[in-house]
């Protein structure tokens, strides 16, 4: 039995009717029970949580995003989810004021992700209470300026508060939220925390929707990349020899099956053969030069067929995808950009933009080019 502790906050940890529930603990029981490991989910105050680690009395704390703090004694997972934090106050004036300001009252909720943060960026943390809800009284009575929260947490906690808060927000990072473990327990489990972080992509949730803003600003992103690289001879030659190859569908299901089979063995002729592309030499060189903002990039020829990548692709033909027939049909400078989902890879989320490739003269469709964004990395940390 592994034992792990949690503090209530809904929407990701809560009791309803003496049962623990919430977003967390659903990934957690989804993990658990496909490692058919029997575990105990104790709730108590997080102060409380991380000291219980820290002294195996339990195995483990969450949901945490990253902490200085934890890193001495435990080690985080994979993120089951992510949050996404804003800047909330009455004033809208307030919010364009910068959060080291001396003059400016901020509180925040004890042992909470967002007060590590701030604490650890040096930022003055005038009011700490042990719930949000007691931290929205405080502003409501203007003994605080400004709360850093979770909008998920904020949306939870909001209805709570008679008269109803008008508040204003502006947007400051996204936050991997994960487990703890302690290194003691990992120590004498080697191969626990690999085997976990192996069933997230599984059990964590498919998708969460972008923002307009949001949207915005990866329109923006992207469009700058394909500006340098969207016309870049290697891409384009890369295509048309594709392009060239006769190929019968038999020949591509094939082609797809071996890709999938070598993605499991050392030998890897069809994967090696796409690595030496000179496309896939100039993704790779892309994605280390704007390290961490791309997980990946990948370039399919007009039949699906992967002609470039930066990273090996779970398929070698993309054909078969709704995504692919969507961007196809695409016109130049428009984009397919999809919800951000977990990447088990590289263990982080991800958005993927698509863009359709045309001949520069003709107009022909000649492929897609895809990038895999990391959302950290692509909205960070916007303040301070």
């Amino acid at each position: 039995m592994i034992r792990l502790d949690t503090s209530q906050e809904p929407p990701y940890q809560l009791m309803i009717d003496g049962q623990l529930s919430g977003l967390s603990v659903s990934v957690l029981d989804c993990i658990f029970s496909r490692l058919r490991q029997p575990h105990d989910i104790q709730l108590t105050s997080w102060k409380r949580a991380k000291h219980n680690v820290s002294t195996h009395l339990s195995e483990g704390f969450f949901s945490s995003a990253p902490d200085a703090e934890a890193d001495a004694f435990a080690e985080l997972s994979a993120p089951l989810l992510i949050e996404k934090w804003y800047w909330y106050a009455l004033d809208p004036q307030i919010l364009n004021r910068p959060p080291w300001d001396p003059q400016l009252r901020i509180g925040a909720v004890l042992g909470s992700n967002t007060l590590a943060w701030l604490e650890t960026r040096g930022i003055n943390v005038q009011q700490t209470v042990p719930r949000l809800e007691q931290l929205l009284q405080l502003l409501q009575r203007g003994r605080i300026d400004m709360i850093l929260a979770d909008q998920d947490v904020m949306s939870s906690a909001l209805p709570t508060q008679q008269p109803a808060l008008q508040l204003q927000q502006r947007f400051v990072r996204y936050s991997p939220l994960g487990v703890y473990f302690s290194r003691t327990y990992l120590e004498h489990n080697s191969g626990f925390l690999p085997a976990f972080n192996q069933q997230v992509q599984s059990c964590a949730p498919s998708g969460s929707p972008l923002s307009d803003l949001e949207r915005h600003h990866l329109k923006q992103l992207v469009h700058l990349h394909l500006q340098r690289w969207g016309h870049h001879q290697t891409l384009l030659d890369s295509l048309r020899q594709n392009a060239e190859k006769p190929l019968q569908p038999a020949d591509i299901s094939s082609l797809d099956r071996q890709w999938r089979e070598e993605l499991e063995s050392p030998q890897q002729p069809l994967i090696d053969s796409v690595r030496q592309l000179p496309a896939s030499a100039l993704l790779e060189g892309i994605q280390r030069q704007y390290a961490p903002l791309f997980n990946e990039l990948f370039l399919t020829d007009q039949r699906g067929l992967i002609a470039g990548m930066s990273e090996n692709t779970s398929d070698y033909w993309q054909g078969d995808e709704a995504k692919f027939s969507s961007v196809r049909t695409l016109k130049p400078n428009q984009l397919l950009i999809e919800p951000i989902s977990y990447d088990g890879s590289t263990q982080s989320f991800q958005v993927q933009v698509s863009a359709p490739l045309h001949e520069p003269q003709s107009g022909d469709f000649l492929g897609v080019l895809t990038f895999g964004i990391n959302i950290e990395a692509a909205f960070g940390d916007s303040q301070p």
